[in-house]
């Protein structure tokens, strides 16, 4: 057991030893908050409240050290480890301020969705309780960062056997899991919507907003689309909803239409690059053109060996086979007449 617990401490030292500085200032934020939670004010000052919001109060500053503060050990431990491992995997991708900008408005955003829903549910039934509620606490960052996971390996499988467990289910997973945690009452009810709307505003960033190569943004893919996070069977249904929000988003400009752009460097063919294309895919479809650009050389020069060379045949003809043909010399008698009395030329003499 304790080879076990020294082995896992090994471990974490190693991965925080080799994490970046966006990675180990968030986990020291998330510590430092924790231990600020035992002084009494603290929690109240630093977490989330929708009615301290707006003035007189305007704790602005709550919406983005609400998703940092943790009030339990485990929690604390568990956001460390996602840290952690989400810098591993997504942070050499994006690099260092992508990374930590999408974790800021995730965390930013999950604080203002959650306060509009105590909003709308006070308006609707003059609970005071709720529009007072405070909350805290990394799980919208957390559920955001699954949707991450989602656009970058979505066919990685993390458990093989009687169901095949892929990561592109995870957030659908979540949400189920959450909803029966609160339904059942091990999980806070507020922890749903902050949840569910850390998955949703992870989607809206990365299928619209991220900034991609050469200048695109987003990933318009169908692999990542919204139906993509429901069975099968509602695909086809949220496909076509979604569809009508989107075309919606477009007349208002909140969103913009898919971008194409042509790639005409490559003499061979024509690359079209669409904004959220896997680079994988794309390198395929080059790899698959190359290919037969080279088998069509392949087939020219097979043809072009089949002619006769007209250099060979000038090599291989013998010079001693050539004949010199002699050409007669005319020699006109400069005696003759040029013209008769009647007007004909007169016969020359040719010596033979």
């Amino acid at each position: 057991m304790d080879a076990n617990l020294n082995q896992l401490k090994l471990q974490i030292n190693k991965s925080l030893g080799d994490a970046s500085v966006v990675v180990k200032a968030s986990c020291g934020v998330v510590c430092v908050l924790y231990v600020l939670t035992f002084i009494p004010p603290v929690w109240p000052a630093l977490a989330v409240c929708p009615g301290f919001l707006i003035p007189p109060n305007f704790r602005i500053w709550s919406l983005i050290t609400g998703g940092f503060l943790e009030y339990r050990i485990w929690n604390v431990v568990i956001d460390i480890i996602i840290l952690v491992l989400c810098g591993k995997v997504i942070e050499p991708l994006w690099g260092a301020l992508e990374f930590l900008k999408f974790v800021l408005i995730l965390d930013v955003g999950t604080s203002l969705a959650t306060s509009a829903l105590c909003l709308f549910i006070y308006m609707a039934t003059f609970t005071t309780d709720i529009w007072f509620l405070q909350f805290s606490g990394m799980t919208g960052i957390i559920s955001g960062m699954l949707v991450a996971f989602k656009q970058i390996s979505p066919d990685q499988e993390l458990y093989k056997g009687m169901l095949n467990l892929r990561i592109k289910q995870l957030p659908s997973l979540v949400i189920i899991l959450y909803t029966v945690l609160c339904l059942v009452g091990i999980v806070p009810i507020i922890q749903l919507p902050q949840m569910v709307s850390g998955i949703l505003f992870a989607w809206v960033y990365l299928r619209f907003y991220q900034p991609r190569a050469r200048g695109a943004r987003g990933d318009l893919s169908e692999e990542f689309s919204c139906a993509s996070f429901f069975p099968h069977q509602l695909q086809s249904p949220v496909r076509l909803v979604s569809n009508v929000v989107f075309n919606f988003m477009v007349k208002i400009g909140a969103c913009s239409k898919p971008v194409r752009t042509y790639d005409v460097g490559a003499p061979s063919a024509i690359t079209i690059s669409l904004p959220g294309m896997d680079p994988a895919d794309a390198e395929r479809r080059r790899q698959r053109a190359l290919k037969a650009l080279n088998e069509r050389l392949q087939k020219l020069d097979q043809a072009q060996s089949s002619w006769p060379s007209l250099d060979d045949q000038q090599d291989t003809e013998d010079p001693t086979d050539l004949t010199m043909e002699e050409v007669p010399t005319v020699i006109i008698d400069n005696n003759a007449q040029a013209l008769n009395p009647e007007g004909q030329s007169s016969k020359a003499t040719i010596p033979t």
